[in-house]
């Protein structure tokens, strides 16, 4: 026989953009691989592996004694065919305590010999069937090694194996997330300060017509005037014919440059290579560029501390969570910052208000939650509102399931074949079986 799956934790750890969540994941890996086994952190951009496995790195290069220092690495698209068969090896042998990495994490090459943990990070940029398929994939293929390093006479009932805890991080959990931590499937855990010295971003949303613009290019000057940064984040890289309406990257950086001469400006995209990308941010990151025009690939992953001021256009286009993450580019250093939502329309602004309103990542997802739904809690579906509950609407009534959850809990764990709740445990044995279709 070979071994048998034990339950695993998952854990919701969510708050602010720049809270510390890194920190606190990082801390969690060590734990588990101090404790002599691996740990795996996927992260939905090559930008934001690299970051993390150089910050992870540079704080293991300053602990006293090599004999401490796990093997970390890190696996993404870019590494090389020779060092990613390295990589899995040792991941494999176990040999590679941790790794970092991208979509590359849910191959069906990359195997694990002992693995105890997956984090995902930015966990709202992953669809439903790549978180499924990463915790699902890891636990599978830990399993088949321990069959594969396992006799059958060595193997005994009493043998167990561990599913790895999943750690999903975001700082705007998505609606069907949300919804998930109040009806009970993980543990949900809210980082509630934020780092010292962190000043709040003034955010306001306008109407991006003539007054608007005249407004905000006011804004911009004074700003730059006063030696801050500037970022104009776009929904497209170049014009639609089909979406006249929106503004293009590549199409507004010559006006753009001509508004503001004297302030060299920046372009950052998609459709740009790595070393055009890095090169970009690098001169933004200097102060060679004052101004970045850019898409939402400065999203994750990009650390610029004394930008001071955002401007996004057509910000109707992004969702919630992207304006939320966009927003926490700025405000990451010791000048006060500022972020402009403009509007399209004047019809699209009351949901940008809610983001001038608070920069609370839980307030926001419980609004986005509350206008889009939770979603289908057992396909994948991430939005909508769900007709099979007839009596409370989750979005609304989550607190009521969250007291529930935890009376559950606590009868459970005063008897959990329910002999000392006779009456609950015949009502309950008059709704079984539960079945999908009804019954």
């Amino acid at each position: 026989m070979g071994p048998q799956k034990t339950s695993s934790y998952e854990q919701a750890l969510a708050r602010d953009v720049g809270c510390g969540k890194t920190i606190v994941a990082f801390l969690a890996c060590m734990e588990v691989v101090n404790s002599g086994f691996q740990a795996a952190f996927m992260v939905p951009t090559e930008i934001l592996a690299v970051q993390h496995y150089e910050h992870l790195t540079s704080l293991l290069e300053k602990l006293d004694g090599d004999e401490c220092k796990p093997n970390i690495a890190l696996l993404t698209g870019s590494t090389s065919t020779r060092e990613s068969r390295i990589i899995r090896n040792g991941l494999k042998t176990g040999e590679i305590s941790m790794v970092i990495g991208t979509h590359t994490l849910i191959a069906d090459k990359t195997d694990f010999s002992a693995l105890r943990i997956s984090v995902i990070d930015e966990q709202q940029r992953f669809g439903v069937i790549q978180r499924g398929r990463f915790n699902n994939k890891l636990y599978t293929s830990s399993s088949k090694l321990s069959d594969e390093n396992t006799s059958a006479d060595e193997a005994s009932d009493s043998e167990t194996f561990m599913a790895p805890h999943v750690l999903a991080m975001s700082a705007t959990p998505i609606p069907r997330t949300l919804a998930l931590a109040l009806y009970g499937d993980m543990s949900l855990t809210q980082i509630t300060d934020l780092p010292p010295g962190r000043q709040p971003i003034e955010t306001l949303a306008l109407e991006g017509n003539d007054a608007g613009f005249e407004t905000v290019f006011q804004m911009m000057r004074d700003e730059l005037m006063d030696g801050g940064k500037v970022y104009l984040v776009y929904p497209i890289i170049e014009e639609s014919e089909h979406l006249p309406q929106l503004h293009a990257a590549k199409a507004d950086f010559d006006s753009i440059k001509q508004k503001f001469e004297g302030y060299p400006c920046g372009l950052l995209h998609g459709r740009m290579k790595g070393a055009e990308k890095d090169e970009a941010l690098g001169s933004f990151r200097s102060g060679e560029t004052r101004i970045l025009l850019a898409t939402q690939v400065i999203e994750i992953g990009v650390d610029v501390p004394d930008a001071s001021m955002m401007i996004v256009m057509n910000a109707e286009r992004f969702g919630m969570s992207q304006l939320h993450q966009l927003r926490g580019r700025v405000g990451r250093g010791g000048k006060k910052s500022r972020c402009v939502f403009l509007s399209s329309t004047s019809s699209t602004l009351p949901r940008l208000k809610v983001l001038e309103n608070s920069s609370d990542g839980f307030h926001l997802a419980n609004a986005d939650l509350v206008m889009r739904g939770p979603g289908d809690l057992l396909g994948k579906k991430q939005s909508g509102h769900l007709p099979e509950f007839p009596i409370a609407r989750l979005e609304i009534d989550g607190s009521i399931l969250q007291e529930a959850h935890l009376v559950a809990l606590k009868i459970l764990g005063t008897s959990n074949d329910l002999s000392l709740f006779p009456r609950l445990k015949v009502e309950l044995s008059m709704r079984q079986p539960l079945c999908l279709l009804g019954d």
